[in-house]
């Protein structure tokens, strides 16, 4: 099943980036309106939970809690430099990559319980008819 997952989360990440430099449109919205910044503070985030999630085994919740605090002071940290620049866009985008990772999950859950509740439905309506 884990072969599975991964297979759907490479064909996703291979739609919104085909869907990134074929659709103009698409491209731009997310360029022309959004700084480059921003979108990698939303990428940054997203791996951060992940890699803290699935390598360390950190309870998702409480990830989630400690990254928001993390970019909150990151990102105030940053006002007070003189050579950086913190920005409120920034914070958001990384609740926004947070959050996304954070619903990938949820909606990975509930798929793979419907998935296995219909698989062991149907092995014990097998199971009867035999």
């Amino acid at each position: 099943m884990k072969r599975h997952q991964h297979l759907l989360f490479l064909l996703l990440f291979l739609m919104c980036f085909i869907a990134l430099f074929i659709f103009d449109d698409v491209r731009n919205l997310l360029f022309i309106h959004t700084k480059f910044d921003t979108i990698g503070h939303i990428i940054g985030f997203f791996c951060l939970t992940w890699l803290l999630h699935s390598l360390l085994k950190f309870p998702l919740f409480k990830i989630g809690i400690c990254l928001i605090f993390y970019g909150a002071l990151s990102e105030l940290g940053q006002y007070y430099l003189g050579f950086r620049n913190g920005d409120f866009k920034d914070f958001i985008a990384d609740i926004i990559g947070i959050l996304f990772f954070v619903l990938l999950k949820c909606l990975n859950v509930v798929y793979s319980n419907t998935f296995y509740d219909k698989t062991a439905l149907n092995k014990k309506d097998g199971d009867s008819k035999l």
